[in-house]
């Protein structure tokens, strides 16, 4: 029996929705509607549906594969169990983005809960970075 949770994510962006977020097909379509730059953000919300009910996110993702979340309501209060968070880390991973940072005033709002997903290598945070110092590196896993 599977006990991965189905979630469905789904994007307001039209080239994050047209590739589901394939970083190498969302870079291919960014360079080629403006070739005269390769630096380029994307300003999406997302949306993750799951059994526990919908979260929502604005993200900037970035040309250097980084994804920031400015804003998030989520489906479930719970600290220690969040799919929402998990799912988009894991999507971001799967699809050529790194480990997604929530913005600093973000993490302020609500410190414990953010602090617990830094902790468990969900996110990455330079803010935290810099608070505690950089995390130790795990063998086996890449940051």
């Amino acid at each position: 029996m599977d006990n991965e949770l189905e979630i469905e994510l789904n994007f307001t962006d039209i080239t994050m929705a047209e590739t589901d977020g394939v970083f190498k097909e969302v870079e291919s379509i960014m360079l080629s509607e403006y070739p005269h730059s390769k630096k380029w953000v994307i300003r999406t919300e997302a949306t993750i549906e799951s059994k526990f009910g919908m979260g929502i996110m604005i993200l900037n993702c970035f040309h250097d594969r980084n994804i920031y979340i400015l804003e998030y309501e989520p489906s479930i209060g719970d600290v220690f169990y969040n799919p929402d968070v998990q799912s988009l880390t894991r999507w971001s991973q799967e699809n050529g983005w790194n480990i997604p940072q929530p913005q600093e005033s973000l993490i302020k709002s609500n410190r414990e809960f953010w602090k617990h997903f830094y902790d468990t290598l969900i996110i990455d945070s330079d803010y935290f970075d810099k608070t505690y110092g950089k995390r130790i590196q795990i063998e086996g896993i890449d940051e």
